[in-house]
């Protein structure tokens, strides 16, 4: 068999700030990874923060997490909507809306 190969991944880039992306974006910034969510509607990104924030209060108040957690998840969510900043990134997920025009733009 091959030789594993291990990767540190400690920063995350997301492009899309949908349903997908802030969930993505949940997850990475949760299990301790910095995050850039980049979108260019900042509408979305605005939506995304208080749906991320929202889920994380929910854990909170079932006791899954503390306060303190909450914040910490929160603290390593950066938003733009603008590409820069994503090549410091140990890692890029596309998860932009399934339109091709947009995909290609």
């Amino acid at each position: 068999m091959g030789a594993k190969m291990k990767y540190n991944i400690n920063s995350v880039g997301i492009i899309g700030a949908g349903q997908m992306g802030l969930g993505i974006a949940h997850v990475c910034a949760a299990s301790g990874n910095s995050v850039i969510l980049v979108d260019i509607d900042n509408n979305a990104l605005n939506n995304a923060a208080a749906t991320i924030d929202q889920n994380l209060g929910r854990l909170v108040s079932r006791g899954k997490i503390s306060e303190k957690d909450k914040k910490a998840t929160l603290a390593k969510i950066s938003t733009n909507t603008k590409l820069n900043g994503l090549s410091e990134c140990d890692l890029v997920i596309e998860a932009a809306t399934e339109n091709e025009e947009i995909k290609k733009s």
